[in-house]
């Protein structure tokens, strides 16, 4: 399965853990931005480290899988 990671621009608080999780899938800039994929344990850990709560996380049907 491919998860695909989203970050919601408006909650993401640059806290910057996301990208220590996964950093072939997120980069710091502003905010966090998803800059491409990872295995799907990492990306689902990168989403649950995130203290804001800003990234959700969708299965390969377009269905949430996280949170």
């Amino acid at each position: 399965m491919t998860l695909l990671p989203v970050v919601d621009e408006f909650s993401c608080s640059a806290h910057g853990d996301c990208v220590h999780e996964a950093p072939e899938a997120f980069l710091l800039e502003d905010i966090a931005v998803v800059i491409g994929t990872a295995p799907d344990d990492r990306i689902l850990a990168a989403a649950r480290a995130c203290p804001a709560g800003a990234i959700t996380v969708f299965d390969g049907d377009g269905r949430q899988a996280y949170p």
